[in-house]
């Protein structure tokens, strides 16, 4: 198993020239999913951490109340949450709880540069195509 390469964009470690800590996990996105990538996140890097998502698409039903678990639960391990676009904003913003809304991944990327440094981590929970809004 250990010989097994990774899947890209799916719970993916590196260190950016900037020291910080990046987390890849932008190739699908589900509740048992999420639950992984925050559990890494809680063990990276020395400093701030930070979860950038557009939140999880195609639950159905239950894709509002599992956006919101995800939120407080990012929360929980994340000094602040990144929410990119419109699609799942409302479920993801919980009374403006160190929150940054933006439209779109390069928004997330310029704010994750501009707040972030050497010992730093972020996470990057999903990746919608380009028919979400």
């Amino acid at each position: 198993m250990a010989s097994i390469p990774s899947v890209p964009h799916r719970l993916n470690l590196a260190t950016a020239a900037s020291g910080v800590i990046v987390i890849d996990d932008t190739f699908n996105s589900n509740p048992a999913g999420t639950r992984a990538a925050l559990g890494l996140l809680a063990s990276a890097g020395t400093g701030r951490r930070v979860v950038v998502t557009p939140g999880m698409v195609e639950l159905g039903a239950r894709q509002d109340h599992e956006n919101r678990d995800f939120a407080a639960a990012s929360l929980e391990v994340a000094s602040d949450l990144i929410v990119v676009g419109q699609t799942n904003r409302a479920a993801l913003t919980l009374d403006g709880a160190r929150t940054v809304t933006v439209k779109t991944r390069e928004e997330a990327v310029a704010w994750v540069r501009q707040h972030l440094s050497s010992g730093d981590a972020v996470l990057y929970e999903n990746d919608l195509p380009d028919h979400y809004p």
